[in-house]
């Protein structure tokens, strides 16, 4: 191995430790709000597609045939199931329409699994909002953490970080809501640990099975913290021990993520929102298709050809030539950008409608990716040459994508996203409560009135499509 083992001996239950330690009072104001955001972006992500995710919404049909126990609430739906179907049935819809939260250096979508397992815990353990605010900011500090010590190199062996990691941070979170102590948040780890899994192969092959490595990482998650919560004990070693969670997923560890800092460096502060609805690694390229359509006059219409130099694993992760379903589109550079050149944004909106544009798609074959080895292997940097049918030639280059924490969206850019998304199924009036609820997370004395408010009467319905 390529990391001293004994150095990482006790992590996992120093992780436990400061999860069922930590208190929203213990948090600084700025690492509150930015919870809060996160919450309110990550419900907002699931109340949309609750509407627009097929593979989402044949996850609900299947576990509402299932039945069972009638615990935690299916986002939009309103039903009713067992909480680990509940937080995979929501992790679906989190991750289901490109706007889930990231963080760069880990490689991870944690928000899509933490926000949708937090809240299935919370209505079969009625804590309060300061409660759920504590146990997303804990869980952020284990997938996180993980997330950026064993990458790029897990990721390079196939493995989908969201899938594999975030479901560590859930059963963390699930456990202490249920009001496990250190040694039983420890047990969870150790059976969600257990359970990590999930590979990228849907890049190679469109299908439905992206969100569902979400979903599962949420399921799993829960399923640990529940099984904990009830004395099921698992290994309190199961990250760093010779059998343990590193040793079988990666052959680097950057020991400096496992440093004494657990609550004086925040990593949910690392987290970056995404302002288009698209694979992470297309929103340098769609950053740069924008700017050409409202600073230069770009037109789709005048589209020679298109050039984008990206890293290697942006062209892995975010080339698919050919957008043969709505979610091979979001996660398209050469559609995005043909989408970002015919209208000028890339919001779910644009992209259910730039789906059915027949120009947008033959005009996304002009797009070309190429790979730039000055960016890397995991680079974000991008750069787009456009040759326009008058001769003309725009170039443009940028170092990050929008978003990210030293490029952010401001907070009236989120709550733009927020209503945005929303109210493509939702009247702004619901959308408006859910948000101040969420805003307001700290004054609620129980957080199961979240889950209650995302309920729409009628079914999840497209209303502005």
């Amino acid at each position: 191995m390529a990391y001293d083992r004994k150095r990482l001996d006790g992590l996992t239950l120093r992780f436990a430790k400061h999860m069922a330690e930590l208190r929203y009072e213990d948090l600084p104001a700025e690492v509150q709000n930015k919870a809060k955001l996160i919450l309110r972006d990550g419900v907002g992500n699931q109340l949309a597609a609750s509407a627009i995710s097929e593979p989402a919404r044949r996850m609900v049909e299947l576990v509402t045939s299932w039945q069972g126990a009638p615990q935690s609430t299916i986002v939009g739906y309103g039903t009713k199931v067992p909480a680990p179907h509940a937080a995979l049935c929501n992790a679906m819809l989190g991750h289901g329409i490109e706007l889930d939260d990231a963080h760069g250096s880990g490689l991870i979508k944690a928000g899509s699994v933490l926000v949708p397992s937090i809240f299935a815990a919370a209505e079969i353990s009625n804590v309060s909002g300061r409660d759920v605010v504590a146990a997303l900011v804990g869980g952020y500090e284990i997938a996180i953490r993980v997330a950026k010590a064993i990458n790029p190199g897990h990721r390079q062996r196939g493995y989908h970080t969201t899938g594999t990691v975030s479901t560590l941070g859930a059963a963390a979170a699930t456990a202490r809501l249920l009001g496990c102590d250190t040694e039983a948040i420890a047990w969870a780890i150790g059976l969600a640990a257990m359970q990590s899994a999930g590979i990228q192969s849907y890049l190679d092959d469109a299908c439905m099975a992206k969100p569902f490595s979400p979903g599962k990482a949420a399921f799993n998650g829960v399923l640990a913290g529940v099984m904990a919560s009830r004395g099921y004990t698992g290994p309190r070693m199961a990250l760093e021990s010779k059998e343990g969670f590193f040793n079988a997923f990666t052959n680097e560890v950057k020991m400096e993520e496992f440093g004494d800092d657990l609550g004086r460096r925040w990593a949910i502060m690392e987290v970056g929102f995404k302002p288009h609805a698209a694979c992470r690694y297309a929103h340098g390229p769609i950053d740069l298709a924008q700017r050409a359509f409202h600073e230069n006059g770009v037109r789709l219409s005048d589209l020679e050809s298109c050039t984008v130099g990206m890293s290697e694993l942006a062209i892995r992760q975010a080339s698919k030539p050919k957008a043969v379903n709505l979610n091979a589109a979001m996660g398209s550079t050469e559609f995005s950008v043909a989408l970002a050149l015919a209208v000028g944004n890339n919001g779910l909106k644009e992209y259910w409608d730039g789906f059915k544009n027949r120009e947008i798609h033959e005009k996304a074959t002009r797009v070309q990716v190429r790979q730039e080895p000055a960016y890397g292997v995991t680079g974000r940097q991008a750069d787009l040459r456009i040759a326009l049918t008058d001769g003309r030639t725009v170039e443009l280059s940028s170092k990050e994508p929008k978003g990210e924490p030293t490029n952010p969206l401001s907070e009236d850019d989120l709550e733009r996203k927020y209503f945005a998304m929303t109210t493509m199924v939702i009247e702004e009036a619901h959308a408006r409560r859910v948000a101040e609820m969420l805003m307001k997370l700290d004054q609620l004395p129980n957080a199961s009135a979240v889950p209650r408010a995302t309920v729409i009467k009628t079914g999840p319905v497209l209303r502005a499509a």
